[in-house]
């Protein structure tokens, strides 16, 4: 039987992956940083392993040591750190494993945020208005294009995820009092439009063939998230809306992207039009409403990876997911919390699944859930998980 290990495999929707994998006829293995965590105790993995925390400066070394003392056919990833991981070693771990991931050129055209709005405008694909500020050496000189401007704008990073280091900017001159220690922090930014609330914010999840053109694809719509102000999804419902993934597939054309990937989309509110925000190169944290809604991106990776042909799927839209500790803590901090829809008191329904909860997995739940309080106490988690900065 061949083996599967999920990095980072202690996240909730690790748990999603195992259970396809599982019934498509896979071993499955997570490796995760800690016991408080989802996968670590989940019923669909066969085997679990902690490691350093995929951030750390030994995670590379650690990883490929352990790689080379075990065998696995496919590796997945579940975060951006362990996808940048896998591109950007992807020569040495192919000799030991299974990788589908594209090479590190064109993965940090799609994953490096300024980069993909310069392909964005290049081709003409729906993006904010967006100032690269590599070539603004001095923001208190090089300000013409910044002085005219339509502020308010997001100064953010290059390179981050989770709304990291992302700060709302309302003049030239309070751009200028916190690029410094932004910059500082996180490397290289941009300054791009804000789009205000009010419009849908979506998902694309696409998974390409091996010429790139886009085989199955499925539109997750966040119809609630947490924190409030943007963050991660703790209700969402499965749609259809063709247009926008011919858009997305587009743009994985012009980068050269092969494999899976998951596009974030922010509607503007004054003229309905979805604009592409970033791309994130691995499975998103709320894939399991997709999986329920008929297509199995897990077992597609692990399929391509071993040069299997893809097997037959077929979506069909309207499928709920809610994280249920994320959605209480929306509840506890939101001034809809009675006029929500869906409502947030509706916990069943034929089509209504739960990220954090898999019906006879209770040990995955409540021992992941331990570990959310844990990481809600600390005082550097919740700033990082803060959103935008204002």
């Amino acid at each position: 039987m061949e083996k599967v290990l999920i990095l980072d495999g202690g996240a909730t929707h690790a748990v999603a992956i195992a259970e396809c994998l599982k019934n498509s006829g896979y071993s499955v293995a997570a490796l995760c940083n800690s016991k408080y965590e989802y996968g670590y105790h989940s019923r669909f993995v066969d085997e679990h392993y902690i490691g350093p925390d995929s951030h750390s400066d030994d995670y590379t070394h650690w990883v490929i040591e352990f790689l080379r003392s075990r065998h696995f056919d496919v590796l997945i990833p579940t975060s951006d750190a362990t996808a940048e991981f896998m591109s950007f070693n992807k020569a040495e771990l192919m000799e030991l494993t299974g990788v589908l991931m594209p090479d590190k050129d064109i993965f940090k055209k799609a994953y490096d945020k300024n980069e993909l709005m310069k392909v964005c405008r290049e081709n003409g694909f729906p993006h904010p208005l967006t100032i690269d500020l590599h070539s603004c050496t001095d923001i208190n000189v090089d300000k013409e294009q910044l002085s005219k401007f339509p502020y308010p704008g997001l100064l953010k990073p290059n390179l981050t995820s989770g709304g990291r280091g992302m700060t709302l900017v309302n003049s030239i001159d309070e751009l200028r009092q916190v690029y410094p220690s932004i910059h500082e922090q996180y490397g290289e930014c941009h300054l791009q439009q804000f789009i205000k609330n009010g419009g849908k914010q979506i998902k694309v999840q696409i998974m390409t063939d091996s010429d790139g053109e886009p085989a199955y694809s499925s539109v997750i719509w966040k119809q609630r998230y947490y924190p409030v102000n943007g963050g991660s999804s703790c209700c969402n419902v499965t749609i259809d809306n063709p247009d926008i993934v011919d858009i997305c597939g587009n743009v994985l054309k012009a980068i050269g992207w092969i494999g899976f990937a998951d596009f974030d989309l922010i509607e503007n509110p004054d003229t309905g039009e979805l604009l592409i925000m970033e791309i994130n190169p691995r499975i998103p944290a709320c894939i399991r409403s997709a999986f329920k809604s008929g297509v199995d991106y897990a077992t597609m990776i692990a399929d391509v990876t071993l040069g299997k042909t893809m097997r037959n799927y077929k979506y069909t839209s309207g499928i709920r997911l809610r994280h249920l500790g994320f959605d209480v803590l929306w509840f506890l901090k939101s001034p809809d919390r009675f006029r929500t829809r869906p409502s947030w008191f509706k916990f069943f329904g034929r089509k209504q699944y739960y990220q954090d909860w898999v019906m006879g997995d209770f040990s995955a739940f409540f021992w992941g859930s331990i570990g959310n309080i844990r990481k809600q106490m600390n005082p550097e988690f919740r700033k990082a998980k803060s959103g935008v900065k204002v």
